[in-house]
């Protein structure tokens, strides 16, 4: 019996070890590297007829490798890299002689990576060639749009410098066009302190939200770059808080929305109490005084990207961040590039301006109906409450998506072009109508607050408040992290509905209440911070830093040496070169293009209102002169 169980426990050990090591074995296999780049740089230095070529490998299945059954394990989670897609960049030179870029090069490529592939790994591949570069793509005449785009600079830099000269030396002239083109009446302007009766603080808020944006966009692009350490970039991804801060990093784009709201709402409405007459032109103007704004320097910078951002880009990576500003240029300057060709955007980032210009315009309509039937305030604040939580719902519902934005890997990897969640819910203007309209009401109940006597018993409750939306806002975000662990059809889900518009609701309540409570809270220390006339200075260009840092990011990703190497320290460095670079060129944007167009514009609405008025008040003299 002693004999029988000694032997048992043998049998059990030997059996448990040889399981351990089958364990080990599987998880211990050489994982091949997702992106294995030469040197582009070297490649194109060392020779002179260099063919230089990017491949898109994949691998094939085979059941009885350890290697690939350990592939497939990695691949079942979502939030790892697709392992079965290598990316390799190769000088061909350095292989074949007088090699020339043919149909015999695809060949080539396919037999040399396959057989190396093999050679390492035991497994089949097939290679299919992404993008090659010779000699001649680097050796293209300037085209018609490049010259065009120089001459305008020129024009700018000459017309800048003509106007600080003119008034440098005291030149006494009334010409609009040096006092707006001045660089000293510029950078005077762009320094000079708001109105007293202005809300400075939500312009320091504004220029917080805007460096917090540059400082995300400056990360989002290393997820595609090649880099040796993917497996950090896995371990970050499969964190078990990073459903969190992904759901922060989502909703963040909700602070603009309700802080644009609330901005419009008060400037609205203290026109209102000053001129109690309704009148359309107010509005007119109001849009027209916007797109003078908005425009100039977006065409701009639209114009760089159609014509000389494809040249600073040349190289390995120049296929991986593909801008489509040539062929879709019209759906940014008809702000609808939210909803036209959203998977083939002009400026990845532009489609915030096409969701704020069409929410703008429906604010625009509502306060209207405020304006002309103050009766019917309380109404359409109960409406907006009830969309804000209904449309949100709705399209989830209908369209069965996800409730938030969860991480996937491959959508990463194509810049979320592929994500049905981010097409149909994250850009379209009315699933982010919530925001905007609960900005407006916090405008509302701030002209309301201020022309109140009790001040003293408001401020006590919207603490309150706050605390309470903050409670509700952290623990809808923290269910989040539950969400990868609970199985959920996504098909027609009233879950998914319900709980998608209660936290993106939760984030535009959250702001709005808590610009509401700096608002009425007395003098401290934040609020002295947030109203500094540096603030001021970064928010009156935070509209030429959002149009101007898809440029500067994408340019500075596409000319480094791949493959890098993904750790916080190069981070860092890489964040810190774009924050100071995106600041630079946004300053120079608004000195150059939209300081001076801004002013000579709203000269010219001005004047036209000025002799629209005078020619009202002709008319109604000449009236009672008949009378």
């Amino acid at each position: 019996m002693y004999l029988l169980v000694e032997g048992g426990i043998v049998l059990s050990l030997a059996l448990g070890c040889a399981l351990c090591d089958q364990l080990d074995s599987a998880n211990s296999v050489i994982i091949p590297q997702i992106y294995e780049y030469e040197d582009f740089y070297t490649c194109r230095r060392k020779f002179k007829n260099f063919v230089y070529c990017v491949s898109d490998t994949t691998l094939q299945p085979n059941t009885s490798s350890n290697l690939w059954k350990r592939i497939l394990q990695l691949q079942s989670n979502r939030r790892n890299f697709p392992h079965d897609q290598l990316e390799r960049g190769l000088c061909l030179n350095e292989y074949y002689d007088d090699v020339t870029l043919n149909n015999d090069t695809y060949k080539l490529l396919d037999i040399y990576i396959s057989s190396k592939i093999y050679n390492q790994y035991g497994l089949n591949s097939h290679s299919k060639i992404n993008s090659c570069w010779t000699t001649t793509h680097f050796a293209q005449h300037r085209t018609f749009g490049e010259c065009f785009f120089v001459f305008i600079s020129l024009l700018l830099i000459l017309t800048t410098s003509f106007a600080t000269w003119k008034e440098l030396n005291n030149s006494a002239t009334d010409s609009i066009i040096i006092k707006s083109f001045s660089l000293r009446r510029n950078l005077q302007w762009l320094w000079v302190a708001s109105k007293p009766n202005s809300l400075r603080y939500l312009e320091g808020l504004r220029a917080l939200g805007t460096l917090t944006i540059l400082i995300v966009h400056s990360q989002l692009p290393i997820i595609r770059m090649p880099v040796w350490n993917t497996e950090d970039l896995e371990s970050q991804a499969n964190h078990v808080m990073f459903p969190l801060i992904n759901s922060a990093n989502t909703h963040m784009i909700q602070f603009f929305f309700t802080l644009g709201g609330m901005v419009f709402g008060i400037s609205c409405l203290t026109h209102f109490e000053r001129f109690p007459e309704f009148k359309i032109m107010y509005f007119l103007k109001k849009i027209l005084r916007r797109l003078i704004r908005l425009l100039p320097a977006y065409a701009f910078i639209i114009f760089y990207q159609a014509t000389w951002y494809k040249r600073m880009k040349q190289g390995p990576l120049e296929y991986k961040f593909n801008d489509y500003c040539l062929e879709h240029w019209w759906t940014n300057l008809l702000f609808i590039n939210n909803y036209i060709q959203p998977t083939k955007p002009c400026l990845q980032f532009s489609w915030y301006l096409g969701a704020d210009f069409q929410l703008f315009l429906i604010g625009s309509v509502l306060l209207m109906a405020v304006w002309k039937y103050p009766h019917m305030k309380n109404p359409l604040i109960s409406m907006m409450i009830l969309v804000a939580l209904l449309t949100p719902a709705y399209v989830i519902y209908n369209t069965s998506t996800d409730a938030t934005m969860n991480f996937d890997m491959r959508h990463a990897l194509a810049e979320l072009r592929t994500y049905d969640h981010f097409l149909k819910y994250y850009l379209p203007s009315h699933t982010n109508i919530s925001s905007y309209f609960f900005g407006i009401i916090a405008a509302m109940m701030y002209m309301k607050f201020t022309r109140s006597d009790s001040q003293h018993i408001i401020k006590p409750l919207l603490k309150k408040l706050l605390t309470f939306s903050l409670v509700v806002l952290f623990s809808l975000n923290a269910f989040t992290t539950f969400l990868p662990f609970v199985n959920i059809d996504n098909k027609k889900s009233i879950f998914n509905a319900i709980f998608g518009s209660l936290l993106k609701c939760s984030w535009g309540c959250s702001y709005s209440i808590l610009f509401l409570v700096f608002e009425l809270k007395s003098k401290s220390r934040l609020i002295n911070v947030l109203s500094h006339n540096l603030m001021h200075y970064l928010a009156k260009i935070s509209y030429c830093v959002y149009i101007v840092q898809y440029s500067v990011i994408y340019g500075l990703y596409t000319n480094f040496h791949v493959p890098m190497i993904y750790g916080g320290f190069n981070m860092l460095l890489l964040t810190s070169a774009i924050i100071l670079l995106t600041l630079i060129c946004a300053m120079f944007l608004y000195l150059a293009i939209e300081a001076p167009i801004v002013q000579i514009g709203n000269k010219y609405i001005t004047s036209l209102s000025a002799n629209n008025t005078s020619s009202k008040n002709v008319i109604e003299i000449k009236q009672i002169k008949q009378l």
